[in-house]
């Protein structure tokens, strides 16, 4: 026993380790070509679950965004312009001014690259692909909810086919049997009590195959809903009977299925994802105390003229070294340019060929949004954890939940099951026994309705066990039979 434990512990852990809890890979299905399709419908015709399929785009929509500022933001631009300026017309001190046209034009490329931003730009970036593997999560997780349903619905209506099935057959036998009863009060052979008792009887298990028949349309009602179809012949798949008649175990021990909610649990792999996406906005906001350095430039060509000259053009070209830094709600900036025209071109006594320029400033208290930011970050960063807890903590209760209803479904739909065998062989020795007049036909009638009973104990059963296995496949990610 200890050396099959130990193989099983090896197993999970493969397990633990291979199985991928977002590549969009759900639970295997059974052997069942009917149930098989009813997913695949239910997954082509899911609105909700195309929704999440457009938020996986969305989140690498938002990481292309991101991984932009990593490359250079470059600008071709062309301007031109056409106006009228007023110029002395002689240097006598006179103060008679001309109107004169001019003509000037400037093109080139310009570029920003940041050099050095702390952690902001990475962060960014990492933030963003944390926001596509909680969608993906969200995707799967919305598919598995989805298979979940399409179960629960599948096998309800499965196990209360079958109930119906045998109920009606037994309601049949019990009518022929009251039949016989009424003959047997009419030739005074029972008294008035035992026609009663035996009407009794009849409309118990009428009331059963009754109660059968409308809890089975409204199973295919439900089916139909979840899966997306109009008509239950729509699946267009050959339907199961009935469920294996005998009730399979699991693969797993209860342990086992706890440290498979750690690992594969959707809801809880999402909460961990927001955990760090949270304790990556602090990361993002802290980055903005350590300075951050900029590269700007423009080369092209530029010049002006009288229109009654000829426009020529000259190199021209810039570079801007900026500094940005915020300091615990102040904020420093600081600018060299370096700029460069060639003078061949120029009209105008007054236009620069060479220019250095350096700029600082210092602004008072024009960021206190960082110590709110920081604030925010580190109050969502605790919320984040504690909610992982808690979904932890709750996922493990639903899973042991899970297993106990499992076990305990299991142990009744055995024992119903052995019931149902030894009611039938002695409903069987019962009607030899009543055709001899050895006993009653009311004792015979009590006999089928105990038989009834057991059928629809063994129907609730199984139906209790199978929908405790697919949610414990639903918390754990895990085929389990």
């Amino acid at each position: 026993m200890l050396k099959k434990r130990t193989i099983l512990n090896e197993y999970v852990f493969v397990l633990t380790i291979v199985v991928p809890i977002f590549l969009f890979v759900g639970i295997s299905f059974s052997n069942d070509v009917f149930l098989a399709r009813c997913m695949k419908i239910a997954e082509s015709r899911d609105p909700k679950l195309a929704v999440t399929y457009e938020q996986i785009q969305l989140a690498h929509s938002r990481t292309t965004r991101a991984a932009r500022s990593f490359f250079p933001q470059i600008t071709l631009q062309h301007t031109t312009s056409k106006g009228t300026t007023a110029m002395a017309l002689a240097n006598d001190g006179s103060g008679a001014y001309g109107d004169y046209e001019y003509n000037s034009e400037s093109y080139g490329v310009k570029a920003s690259q940041p050099i050095y931003e702390g952690y902001r730009t990475r962060g960014t970036y990492e933030y963003e692909s944390m926001m596509v593997t909680a969608a993906k999560f969200n995707y799967t997780k919305t598919r598995e909810e989805l298979f979940s349903k399409v179960k629960l619905a599948y096998y309800e209506y499965v196990t209360l086919k079958q109930e119906y099935s045998a109920l009606a057959n037994a309601n049949e036998i019990v009518s022929s049997l009251f039949k016989k009863v009424q003959k047997e009060y009419k030739a005074r052979a029972i008294s008035q009590l035992d026609l009663l008792e035996a009407e009794h009887f009849k409309d118990k298990i009428y009331d059963m195959y009754e109660a059968a028949r409308i809890n089975m349309n409204f199973a295919i009602k439900k089916l139909i809903n979840v899966v997306g179809v109009a008509d239950i012949v729509e699946i267009n798949a050959k339907e199961l009977d009935a469920l294996p008649d005998d009730v399979p175990e699991i693969s797993f021990y209860l342990d086992d299925l706890l440290r498979f909610v750690l690992t594969n649990n959707l809801e809880v792999q999402t909460a961990k994802v927001q955990a760090d996406m949270a304790d990556m906005k602090i990361k993002i906001n802290r980055s903005k105390v350590i300075p951050k350095f900029y590269v700007e430039g423009f080369y092209g060509k530029s010049g002006e003229a009288f229109t009654t000259q000829p426009l020529e053009l000259s190199m021209s070209w810039n570079v801007v070294g900026r500094l940005s830094w915020g300091l615990w709600g102040n904020s420093l900036e600081a600018s060299y340019t370096k700029e460069r025209t060639d003078p061949t071109a120029i009209v105008d006594a007054s236009k620069r060929v060479d220019t250095i320029t350096q700029d600082v400033k210092f602004a008072l208290l024009d960021d206190l949004g960082y110590f709110v930011d920081a604030k925010e970050s580190k109050v969502g960063f605790n919320q984040t954890n504690a909610d992982y807890v808690d979904v932890l903590k709750n996922r493990r209760l639903d899973t042991e939940k899970a297993y106990n209803d499992y076990v305990n479904s299991l142990n009744n739909a055995r024992t119903f099951k052995k019931e149902m065998a030894y009611r039938k062989r002695k409903l069987a020795l019962m009607k030899k026994q009543n055709s001899l007049y050895e006993i009653s036909t009311v004792n015979l009638m009590e006999e089928a309705l105990k038989y009834a009973e057991a059928i629809s104990g063994y129907a609730r059963a199984t139906y209790q066990n199978y929908s405790s296995v697919t949610e414990m496949e639903r918390l754990t990610l895990m085929p389990l039979r």
